[in-house]
């Protein structure tokens, strides 16, 4: 992959907030948006248990996502689809980087309710009934409008980031 493209991916990773998850469950299927970093291979977000994207993702069954730059002009398009599984994070160092993360990314967040957010390992479950959970995918395609040839490819973001 040219260094080009590696950038663009890097940026697009750290600087859109919103992954679209799709589920299917009965031949019905349903897609939502949720904030998210990326750490170590894996897309965190907090979401409630209850909700349908995390019932139907229980059991390792297959889910899709997507991230993709806003654009104007179809040449503009840049993004990743991907196929993975939905984990429930478990580990407590593991929580507490991402919250990290998360927290610096969603600043938003810490300025509107302060320190608590790091320091209390159950806030979130508290304040918004949300877990922490990971997207780890398996496939991730990169589509990239801007080239004449070879617009999707299939990438491995070890590679990249």
């Amino acid at each position: 992959m040219d260094k080009q493209i590696q950038e663009k991916a890097k940026t697009l990773i750290c600087e859109t907030r919103v992954m679209t998850m799709a589920v299917s469950h009965q031949d019905v299927p349903w897609s939502t948006p949720v904030y998210f970093v990326f750490h170590n291979k894996g897309f965190y977000f907090f979401s409630n248990e209850a909700s349908r994207h995390i019932r139907h993702a229980e059991n390792h069954k297959m889910v899709s996502a997507s991230i993709f730059q806003d654009a104007n002009q179809i040449d503009m398009i840049f993004g990743f689809q991907m196929h993975g599984v939905v984990e429930k994070v478990s580990g407590m160092v593991l929580y507490m980087k991402v919250v990290k993360k998360y927290v610096k990314k969603f600043d938003f967040l810490s300025n509107i309710f302060g320190e608590e957010l790091v320091e209390n390992t159950s806030f979130f479950l508290e304040k918004f009934k949300s877990h922490l959970y990971c997207f780890y995918p398996e496939k991730i395609v990169l589509s990239d409008n801007s080239r004449t040839r070879g617009k999707r490819m299939q990438i491995d973001l070890g590679a990249v980031l």
